[in-house]
């Protein structure tokens, strides 16, 4: 709903008259089925080079590219480094988190490459825009929040985006950005007559229902006094966020009991990426419950400009136990989500071909590669790729798997690429006018 369509519905007090409890409000608003967009940000520029764009020669200067190997695995039309992602990378002995050979093992026939695409930037903040709002030169609402305005103009959704503090988060102040990142945050919100909120209620059901409606006549009574548009809209806020809290018990009720973590993925490996985990589950089960439309997860630090190997590899690992967790999760049959969510895995650029001297890190490099899964989209592809030092190459915008030479019509891909694509496929296409998109779409989803 735009402003102008609030003050309105504002005006009328249409907002303001739909009192219920929250079992009601639960049970009489239609609930919002999807799709789903789940984006996950590898904060800080990872290295595309140990994972699924190996290069284990010398780029053009001479310099050796990558020092962890010297040949490449193949597994269909996937090249992946053969290295292993370790709790310890310097003890070969340490335990196992995943594998580029073991994901594509796992995943590759639901899993969408796309290589060589082109951030154009080496900067941080303007790589984040380009990956996860499209454009390189305007701080356009990142996609997930573009699908959760679209969907709040339909449905009364609680918490519409969720995220955590990293990634891309820009809303232009269309949709509210919630960050819950604990099973416990969002209890003491959904039962806020509970204390401790897992405990049973401090008030009997009849003293909260009389409360509840002194609290729907105190809002009548302001609605009637209130004659200023800006005043009638911050009460309507208010009024349609108190409804929406009770909307959160169905998505509170459906969570485990006992929160995802680390241990129960790969027992030893610690506590290091639960609260990312806990995000991801919280999300999930958002989507099932209707009241979470997208989420924007981030997980660092890959901005390795010393130790570059050793510690990409550390957090690749971290990486791909995420995502497994996530993607598993959307299979089972008791979530019935396996056909309404997209996942979408990026960073704000990635690493250069070459190591810098005595520190053995390496910088910011422009190319880039995307991960994406989800409904419809036919695994077991990739799109777009880098030339042998790294650097992006042109391919035929016909179909973006073959080379293509610049002089023949070859394009390089880039970032707004897919989101043409992401926005066609989650029926964003409306933000087109108010939002356009730099270069011509190609077929990719």
């Amino acid at each position: 709903m735009d402003r102008r369509s609030f003050l309105k519905a504002a005006g009328s007090f249409a907002v303001l008259l739909p009192w219920a409890g929250s079992k009601a409000f639960a049970q009489s608003q239609p609930r919002y089925g999807g799709p789903f967009l789940i984006c996950i940000n590898a904060e800080g520029g990872w290295d595309t080079t140990m994972f699924f764009d190996p290069k284990p020669g010398n780029n053009d200067k001479g310099a050796r590219m990558n020092n962890s190997y010297t040949t490449v695995g193949t597994r269909g039309p996937f090249s992946y480094a053969p290295v292993s992602f370790r709790v310890d990378s310097a003890n070969e002995n340490s335990l196992l988190l995943h594998s580029p050979e073991g994901f594509l093992n796992n995943h590759a026939n639901r899993l969408l490459l796309l290589n060589g695409v082109d951030t154009t930037t080496n900067a941080h903040s303007v790589g984040k825009q380009t990956v996860w709002g499209g454009h390189p030169t305007r701080e356009y609402p990142s996609v997930g929040a573009l699908l959760a305005i679209k969907a709040s103009q339909d449905f009364e959704l609680p918490c519409a985006y969720l995220s955590d503090s990293g990634g891309y988060l820009k809303t232009q102040g269309l949709v509210p950005l919630t960050r819950i990142t604990s099973t416990s945050t969002l209890r003491n919100i959904a039962y806020d007559r509970r204390f401790p909120a897992s405990a049973t209620n401090l008030l009997s059901e009849q003293t909260s229902q009389r409360i509840q409606e002194a609290q729907e006549k105190r809002i009548e009574q302001l609605a009637q006094q209130l004659h200023m548009p800006e005043s009638k809209e911050a009460l309507a806020h208010y009024n349609k966020a108190m409804l929406a809290k009770n909307g959160l018990a169905p998505w509170m009720e459906s969570l485990p009991s006992t929160s995802i973590n680390l241990e129960q993925l790969r027992p030893g490996a610690g506590t290091v990426i639960n609260p990312v985990l806990q995000q991801a589950e919280l999300a999930l089960y958002g989507f099932r419950a209707g009241t979470v439309v997208s989420a924007s997860l981030s997980l660092g630090a890959f901005d390795t400009h010393a130790n570059n190997d050793a510690l990409q590899r550390i957090y690749l690992g971290r990486l791909f136990v995420l995502i497994e967790y996530i993607l598993n999760k959307i299979a089972e049959p008791d979530m019935e989500l396996a056909d309404k969510v997209y996942v979408v895995v990026g960073s704000d650029f990635a690493r250069t071909p070459a190591y810098n001297t005595n520190s053995a890190g390496k910088d910011h490099w422009n190319a880039t590669s995307l991960m994406v899964f989800g409904p419809n989209i036919e695994g077991n592809r990739v799109l777009g790729r880098t030339a042998a030092n790294q650097h992006p190459a042109h391919v035929n915008p016909q179909n973006p798997s073959q080379p293509l030479s610049e002089e023949s019509g070859g394009i390089v891909l880039k970032p707004s690429h897919l989101h043409h694509e992401l926005r066609r496929v989650l029926g964003l296409q409306n933000f087109n006018s108010s939002h356009g998109l730099l270069d011509t779409p190609v077929s990719l989803l």
